[in-house]
């Protein structure tokens, strides 16, 4: 049987990545201060930072699980946690240790890495690990104010990067 229809073009890179949130307003303190990273939308549902062609979005728990429907006539369905589990992150005495998203940001080398954990440690943050990997990357590695895993790393982690 012969397909009619030609291939889709090739996916290119992500365009957002997400995180959830206790607090958008300490986070978004959080990654403006402690990381210098400058938002280019703020509200109290969303905030987002603009990194090269990729985007981290910060949504706030909870109000991401109905659909967003655009004044355009467009729809974003609802995503995130379950209300039974967003009521568990609010209430649990340690919640930190169940949301645990990651991400890494990238820098250009390992003498960047260096610099980072340094600022990191100058601005209180708790380096949770570091590893130097085979190809000649290094990464260091450390919680936000949510207890997602930060990581951020240079180019020799993996073959493309």
């Amino acid at each position: 049987m012969t397909s009619t229809t030609s291939s889709p073009p090739p996916i290119t890179h992500i365009l957002e990545t997400c995180l959830y949130v206790r607090s958008i307003t300490k986070s978004v303190d959080f990654y403006k201060s402690v990381l210098g990273l400058d938002p280019f939308l703020e509200t109290p549902r969303i905030s987002g930072f603009a990194l090269g062609s990729t985007t981290l979005l910060l949504f706030q728990l909870g109000l991401t699980a109905e659909d967003v429907t655009l004044p355009s006539g467009g729809c974003i369905p609802g995503h995130g946690p379950s209300q039974s589990i967003v009521g568990m992150l609010y209430t649990e005495s340690e919640p930190k240790q169940y949301l645990k998203q990651h991400f890494c940001l990238a820098v250009k080398d390992r003498e960047d890495v260096a610099k980072w954990e340094e600022a990191l440690k100058e601005r209180g943050v708790q380096i949770t690990g570091t590893v130097d990997w085979e190809k000649g990357g290094r990464s260091v590695y450390f919680a936000d104010p949510d207890g997602h895993v930060g990581e951020i790393g240079s180019r020799g982690i993996w073959n493309h990067y």
